[in-house]
């Protein structure tokens, strides 16, 4: 379930020659912890080696007579057409500014992450984003993070801060600590907003006035918080609310996975809530992140998981998911690590998933009008916007860049 590929290894050096509609390479510097997983591809940062490399691997195969791939003209493959519009020049600009306009959500004093995005009857999309006091940090998602609300009459925006739905603190909860990486489906009329958050039952107690764990507790105990991280649901019947949570987690790691169940992708159809999330492998020692689909007749689950991952060949995070009816066929993308693109995946049943033809859904690139790319450092937290027929009509993706975050809308053609 992959383009062919041909692969030199010299020293401590492996290229990765892709054949696809064209020639792509992956670069990897196997003597590093990142590079023996391949995910972190160097193919940018030393095109002297991959050229050197490149030039290694004709010499090999012609020497050797391999028969290179020729494509199947009559092959007809399962085709996806999308096209991403060219955003205007302005919109980087905003995002330098931490300007919220047309296609770029910021919130002045906040780091963002990640725009759900759902159009309610009363015409207007709201969207749902995760955000935590810039002062603190990139790394205090994890620990600081409230879900706001914002409402634009445009899917591509401006949307305009509403209120939070969803406090960083929950004293009463399973939730106390944190909530994240929003998702969100209608389903039966119902806002049905999916989050992560930290259970710390027994890990931390409470002081008896009720105080939360200081930021430095946090910092120190990193792992531990890391591997507390749960799945929780919160209903509503009006985009602003109020969100009634989960009484317990909706998704914890059991039997296929293990220490965490984070950042759930769901969608709703012929009554059956669909959720692709990520967990860590069993048999790995250290972390690796695979992607797993579960179902359930409920929105708080219990979701019953498919063993086999929806992918492991190298590490997925961040679904977004969606259900086409006119083809009866869903779709997943998501962010694969240490790769320069966003990956496609379909399935007919929603329980067996294999990468598309074409399995490039997009690279981690923004082309603007002006002809330019705009290669941010990271491009993650893909969210599609379809329309109700299940096509896609835009896509949200969060952007870290210069030390700067936001959201950005891209729309489809």
């Amino acid at each position: 379930n992959y383009s062919p590929f041909s692969v030199i290894r010299s020293g401590k050096w492996k290229l990765i020659r892709h054949y696809e509609n064209e020639i792509i390479y992956e670069l990897y510097d196997l003597s590093t912890v990142e590079g023996s997983r391949e995910q972190d591809n160097l193919v940018e940062k030393m095109p002297d080696q991959v050229k050197k490399l490149s030039k290694r691997l004709d010499q090999m195969l012609e020497e050797t007579g391999a028969v290179l791939p020729v494509k199947n003209k009559e092959y007809k493959q399962e085709v996806l057409s999308l096209e991403f519009q060219p955003l205007p020049k302005t919109v980087q600009t905003n995002f330098f500014k931490k300007e919220t306009a047309s296609h770029v959500l910021a919130d002045p004093g906040y780091k963002i992450w990640g725009l759900a995005v759902i159009q309610w009857a009363d015409g207007k999309y709201h969207g749902y984003y995760a955000r935590w006091p810039e002062s603190l940090g990139h790394n205090a998602w994890i620990s600081h993070c409230e879900i706001a609300h914002a409402i634009a009459d445009k899917p591509e925006g401006p949307f305009k801060f509403e209120n939070v739905v969803l406090n960083s603190r929950n004293l009463d909860g399973w939730d106390v600590i944190n909530a994240h990486n929003p998702v969100v489906c209608v389903a039966d009329g119902k806002i049905c907003l999916y989050y992560i958050s930290n259970d710390l039952k027994g890990k931390y107690e409470k002081d008896t006035d009720g105080k939360y764990p200081e930021h430095q507790w946090f910092v120190k105990n990193h792992k531990m918080v890391r591997n507390s991280q749960r799945i929780g649901v919160a209903i509503a019947s009006s985009p602003s609310g109020p969100f009634i949570r989960s009484k317990n987690p909706v998704v914890e790691p059991h039997g296929v996975f293990k220490n965490i169940a984070v950042n759930p992708a769901v969608v709703y159809v012929n009554g059956t809530y669909v959720m692709i999330m990520k967990g860590d492998a069993l048999g790995d020692e250290n972390w690796f992140r695979i992607q797993l689909v579960g179902h359930s007749i409920h929105p708080e689950g219990p979701f019953e998981f498919v063993e086999k991952p929806v992918y492991d060949k190298v590490q997925t995070e961040d679904a977004g998911i969606w259900y086409d009816k006119l083809a009866g066929q869903f779709y997943m993308t998501c962010h694969v690590m240490g790769k320069p693109d966003l990956a496609l995946f379909t399935s007919s049943d929603s329980y067996n998933w294999k990468l598309t033809d074409t399995p490039l859904f997009m690279k981690k690139e923004i082309v603007l009008d002006d002809v330019t790319v705009w290669k941010p450092e990271r491009l993650e937290r893909p969210f599609i916007l379809t329309d109700e027929q299940g096509k896609p009509i835009v896509l949200y993706v969060a952007i870290a860049d210069q030390g700067i975050n936001g959201n950005i809308a891209i729309p489809i053609k």
